[in-house]
């Protein structure tokens, strides 16, 4: 089991590697790029309530333009980052403390002080019953702060934790999506908000994101094909979608015979449907490309070495 639980733990990183790099190779704007909320130090002796933080991207980014009829997700990130804010002031108060004679005045009400924050609530999100997924809106926002709910279908996609402990070092993230985005063209501000769920009795929402939705042309320029078959790609990884997986991979080796992340697409397609054979022989092919494409870098994609791995165990296995 253990051995299980160091594979799966490496096939994330693996993923979040290969991710990182095919967003810094296609995707633009990646100055704009969302952040997962983080903790903001205050004064010490300010209070502070523990509610979650809540961040959201479209398609991997904080603005998008989509044209119509292609892959739209929205990635909302939960975290409890006012539990790190606690964790930070109880770390001020210790040296405070540390610093101060043992009958000083005000000791007693900061080492209270520090016993309270050195030890911050977790926030339970979702349970049995209801998943916190189901407690997360995505809503269009209007320039007077009006709220609606978004008008473009979504569905939420691959299956995340549906119940979670958020303390100050764990997070929750979930995608929501549709492979062809129907909107009429036009800009759109959203926001994620997070309803009552598990321990949580609130409302917290995401800063907006912009969504631009554009008519689509009856034909798209090759680079803004590639965009869209890339995007494609993505989308059906995230979902863990064999035909789309598939179908953005021949996209891509069409217009390209060695591009790297048209053989990954293919080669995750055929790992789906367990055809270990043709799902090792199109990993490699990435591999041998990206080797070509960057003859200075360390080593590829982790994801790539480990699906590699894990299909060679099989057919070792006799599987």
């Amino acid at each position: 089991m253990k051995k299980i639980l160091a594979a799966a733990a490496v096939l994330l990183l693996g993923i979040g590697a290969w991710s990182a790099w095919t967003v810094r190779r296609h995707l633009r704007h990646s100055a704009q790029r969302a952040t997962v909320p983080h903790a903001m130090m205050f004064d010490e002796d300010a209070p502070r309530e523990i509610v979650p933080s809540v961040s959201l991207q479209v398609n991997e980014e904080l603005a998008a333009t989509v044209p119509a009829g292609t892959p739209l997700w929205f990635t909302v990130g939960i975290n409890n980052a006012a539990a790190i804010n606690e964790l930070s002031a109880a770390q001020a108060l210790a040296t405070r403390l540390a610093h101060i004679a043992k009958d000083a005045p005000d000791r007693r009400r900061l080492q209270t002080d520090y016993d309270r924050r050195s030890r911050p609530a977790t926030i339970a999100l979702g349970d049995a019953a209801r998943p916190w997924t189901e407690a997360v809106q995505l809503l269009m926002r209007d320039a007077q702060g009006g709220e609606r709910a978004l008008t473009i279908p979504v569905r939420r996609m691959g299956d995340p934790a549906g119940v979670v402990a958020l303390d100050a070092y764990s997070s929750a993230r979930a995608n929501f999506g549709v492979a062809e985005a129907d909107a009429p063209p036009g800009i759109y501000s959203v926001v994620a908000c997070l309803g009552l769920t598990g321990s949580w009795h609130g409302r917290a929402c995401s800063p907006p994101v912009r969504l631009t939705v554009e008519a689509r042309p009856p034909s798209l320029a090759p680079d803004r094909q590639s965009v869209v078959d890339r995007r494609s790609g993505r989308f059906a990884l995230i979902a863990r979608d064999a035909g789309g997986l598939e179908q953005a991979g021949r996209k891509l080796i069409a217009a390209d015979a060695g591009d790297v992340e048209g053989h990954m697409y293919m080669g995750e397609a055929r790992y789906l449907q367990s055809r270990w054979t043709d799902a090792l022989a199109e990993f490699a092919t990435a591999r041998n490309g990206f080797r070509r494409s960057h003859p200075g870098a360390g080593e590829p994609p982790r994801f790539l070495d480990v699906r590699i791995s894990q299909i060679l165990n099989r057919l070792d296995a006799g599987q």
